[in-house]
């Protein structure tokens, strides 16, 4: 069987990465899908895909993790279209897929299709990418909670102010 797990990953973390792993103990291998990726540059979401997909993609060959593969998916006005979708670009059925997420809405737009759902464990006390974002706002402490190729990366690309820039009245 194969997992697909799904996210935004603005931007990807420690989270993410835990539950990619734990879905590996599970499954052969993982499709991760970059949800909105026609988004980028805004308050929400301040990462474009390529930059998205390639925090991702840094950390798992830092994690040495190589039975996935990443791909990015529009936003869909029909939610079994949507689903359809992911199904059609990972080249997966219904009898072959297994959707891991925690987001309700995810998981509705799989069952209508009849896609089998499981639940992954939140990790990081619910660490979520929106309070990563808050924290670089307001300058907090936020470097412990992504990989270091991820703060590698958003210290190349200055997330710190793109993030600010995007968020000043």
């Amino acid at each position: 069987m194969s997992a697909i797990f799904i996210g935004k990953f603005q931007p990807f973390h420690k989270g993410h990465l835990k539950a990619i792993k734990w879905i590996l103990k599970r499954e052969k291998r993982i499709f991760i899908i970059i949800g909105s990726s026609q988004k980028s540059l805004t308050k929400q979401p301040p990462f474009s895909f390529s930059e998205r997909k390639e925090m991702i993609e840094r950390t798992l060959k830092s994690e040495k993790i190589k039975n996935f593969k990443i791909y990015g998916v529009t936003d869909f006005e029909d939610d079994a279209l949507w689903a359809k979708k992911i199904l059609k670009i990972t080249k997966l059925n219904v009898k072959n897929a297994t959707v891991f997420t925690k987001n309700s809405w995810t998981k509705k737009c799989f069952q209508k299709i009849c896609v089998k759902v499981k639940a992954h464990p939140m990790f990081y006390n619910n660490l979520s990418a929106t309070q990563i974002r808050e924290k670089i706002i307001h300058n907090k402490n936020w470097r412990n909670l992504v990989p270091k190729s991820v703060l590698d990366f958003l210290k190349k690309i200055d997330a710190k102010n793109r993030t600010q820039f995007f968020n000043r009245c």
